[in-house]
């Protein structure tokens, strides 16, 4: 059997050759492909590339974090890739999920889209995975704050408008005008603003939640009873739960009620985790609100044994809300479906409550509870 380390270093030369035959063909190309021909190579740090051109580089009060304008840069695609004047990929502003930065698609690309100018200042916010609600939350939206505090003024934000949730969070946060991208974009602004993400794609970060929190809470909240959720996704495609009538008749008892968040604005959203003092069901982009949850609340995640990522295990870290992760067994690990044993969900459940208690923050006695 051929070694792993062997495998992998065969795969890392196939890459890296893959590579400098593009870069080979961006060579080539430029003469005869003008401002669409591919692109020349990568830069990997963006404050470095700032530094090194002596573009303008705003540092941000939290650590490692800044904006850059970067004179006639360029952006493509409807994730907001970055490019130079020099017609080179800045990685870290323009991540693919689980690609290293010589691999990314862009660099790929043979032949750009067409080319069109902005005249003026134009911030990009938009990001890889803008399309789920995880990622739009905790990586895009966070860079608004950083162009805030930077108080540079911009002409237009790039920033994606297609979805129902986009749009909400964009109205709400006031950011217009709106350049909303596509596929075919390809634009070169006189100054294109663009800030750092706050952190590892698919990692939330502190100053993500505060931004969040300060942007979405209403200043006072309205009345209202700790509410105990199961976050359904029995119309998912993906980390349904099987047996999930039984896991509601478990709950019940305990004063839980299932929510359905597809289709549910994010204002109300907001709301309905401002209240919650338990939220229970499987991995799911519903968790993004836990947020928006009190600190000392509890969180437990049902995950399939085939399955997992840390995401909401970090985000109940930063915010000190009780975290259990319930391993269950995979129904398909296609879907990740799984079912629940629910004994253990009740024990794990039981837990966080009597910890709520202990600690007395958030586990008052619930009206109709026999916890």
């Amino acid at each position: 059997m051929t070694p792993s380390w062997f495998r992998r270093g065969a795969r890392a030369l196939k890459a890296h050759g893959r590579y400098r035959g593009l870069r080979l063909a961006s060579v080539l190309l430029r003469p005869v492909l003008g401002e669409r021909a591919p692109l020349r190579g990568y830069e990997i740090d963006l404050p470095a590339y700032a530094k090194r051109t002596g573009a303008v580089y705003v540092a941000s009060s939290s650590a490692g974090l800044g904006v850059a304008v970067l004179p006639r840069g360029r952006v493509l695609f409807d994730y907001g890739v970055v490019l130079t004047p020099q017609r080179t990929l800045v990685a870290d502003v323009s991540p693919q999920m689980g690609l290293p930065s010589h691999a990314h698609d862009a660099l790929a690309v043979l032949r750009l889209p067409p080319m069109t100018r902005f005249r003026g200042r134009l911030a990009v916010l938009s990001s890889t995975a803008h399309q789920r609600y995880y990622h739009w939350m905790f990586d895009v939206l966070p860079r608004l704050d950083l162009l805030r505090e930077a108080n540079l003024g911009v002409d237009a934000y790039l920033i994606n408008t297609k979805l129902g949730y986009q749009r909400d969070t964009v109205r709400h946060l006031s950011i217009t005008p709106v350049l909303s991208p596509s596929p075919l974009t390809h634009i070169e602004a006189d100054e294109l603003v663009v800030p750092t993400l706050t952190g590892d794609i698919g990692y939330p970060t502190l100053p993500a939640c505060d931004f969040l929190r300060k942007s979405f809470l209403p200043a006072a909240l309205p009345p209202h009873r700790r509410r105990r959720l199961y976050i359904t996704r029995r119309d998912a495609q993906m980390r349904r739960v099987e047996n999930e009538e039984e896991v509601v008749a478990a709950l019940l008892p305990l004063g839980f009620e299932t929510v359905e968040l597809d289709g549910m604005a994010v204002a109300e959203q907001v709301l309905l985790f401002a209240a919650a003092e338990i939220v229970v069901g499987p991995h799911g982009a519903g968790f993004v609100n836990t947020v928006f949850s009190p600190s000392g609340s509890g969180v437990l995640e049902f995950w399939a044994d085939d399955d997992f990522s840390p995401s909401y295990e970090i985000l109940a870290g930063l915010r000190d809300i009780h975290y259990r992760r319930l391993r269950c067994l995979s129904v398909s690990p296609k879907t990740h479906d799984l079912r629940v044993v629910v004994a253990n969900m009740m024990e794990a459940v039981r837990s966080i409550l009597a910890q709520q208690i202990e600690d007395g923050r958030v586990g008052e006695s619930h009206p109709t509870s026999s916890a």
